[in-house]
């Protein structure tokens, strides 16, 4: 109950803030305008959380924009915080090729813009992204290891298109290609919908009679896959592995239920975000492409058995995840002199 409280309060928070800029001080500090694909998920609702404690720490203003899923509306919220003289403009680009237009009346403008979790090939922008493509291909990994290279897999994705989901689904199938035995019976897009995530496992569920492991590239989409698998009594014989490392993910390892997740985390993220945004304002210089630091959620046993396979990364126990999770400031926030 006291996680799904925190969620409800954040979705709140976002249901207040999302029109408005964070609590202000002086007129003179950077303002930042975050374009956001949905600020209804609560991946987002908790990056816009975070992002707010930075924007604190930091010393800038944020207004938060949800281009609700539309293309033409996110074009039409960044050009819109250009006409308003942003000192910085975030985007979560709902098309790589789509944004540019957007990003060129930036450059136009002057106006630094960050694009996170795509990759967005321009000469303006910095990207900010996740190592989802070597991160996913050491999860197959994982999964070959767990089923001493044999068994059949199902993989859940977000939608084709999407950097982060087509990285996600090209490292994992990379990485699988080690081990023969395992065969990927299906690959089904859950366009980032839980629904849609229960669904797609229910289907499976019904067609295949063995499943031995389960991959998904979103926390928020595999709860809802498993909670079709709990509802047909088959969580012992199906090995899950995530991608997000959302606290109702990492609880289930420690239950066992669950064998690893990979914390991006999307306060992390917000956070993150935000801090880079700061710096752009202020002038510092940085590179086009960074890339936030991940880590591995498993239980102890499980990293000791991945470490004999010669599987290096930086793992945490769940009864660490917290640590990790929410200690964004300490591991992102301004450093004390």
């Amino acid at each position: 109950m006291r996680k799904l409280s925190r969620i409800a309060i954040l979705i709140v928070v976002v249901a207040l803030m999302a029109t408005m800029a964070v609590s202000v001080g002086a007129a003179s500090k950077p303002k930042l305008g975050a374009v956001m694909i949905d600020l209804t998920h609560p991946f987002y609702v908790r990056m816009m959380y975070a992002g707010n404690k930075a924007a604190q720490d930091y010393g800038v203003d944020v207004v938060w924009k949800s281009a609700e899923g539309s293309l033409e509306k996110e074009l039409a919220l960044v050009e819109n915080f250009v006409q308003q003289k942003v000192d910085v403009i975030l985007i979560d680009p709902i098309d790589k090729i789509g944004v540019k237009p957007a990003i060129e009346k930036a450059k136009a403008a002057g106006i630094p813009v960050i694009t996170m979790g795509n990759l967005v090939e321009t000469d303006w922008n910095v990207n900010t992204l996740y190592n989802d493509y070597e991160d996913c291909k050491m999860i197959a990994k994982f999964v070959g290891t767990k089923l001493n290279g044999k068994g059949n897999v199902v993989v859940i994705i977000g939608n084709k298109g999407n950097f982060c989901s087509d990285q996600r689904e090209a490292g994992f199938l990379e990485g699988i290609k080690a081990y023969p035995g395992i065969k990927v019976l299906s690959i089904q897009p859950s366009d980032w919908d839980p629904v849609k995530g229960m669904r797609i496992m229910e289907n499976w569920l019904a067609t295949y009679p063995k499943i031995d492991a389960l991959f998904f590239v979103s926390d928020a989409v595999g709860m809802g896959a498993i909670q079709a698998i709990r509802a047909a009594n088959r969580m012992k014989e199906i090995q899950i592995f995530g991608y997000d490392g959302d606290e109702e993910v990492v609880d289930l390892i420690a239950k066992g239920e669950v064998q690893t997740d990979l914390l991006t985390g999307a306060e992390r993220v917000g956070y993150w975000n935000i801090k880079v945004a700061a710096d752009l304002a202020r002038g510092v210089k940085t590179d086009k492409i960074l890339r936030l630091p991940t880590y591995v959620v498993t239980t102890a046993e499980n990293a000791a058995l991945f470490k004999k396979a010669g599987i290096q990364a930086r793992y945490i126990t769940p009864e660490e995840h917290e640590k990790y999770a929410n200690g964004y400031r300490a591991e992102f926030g301004p450093k004390k002199k």
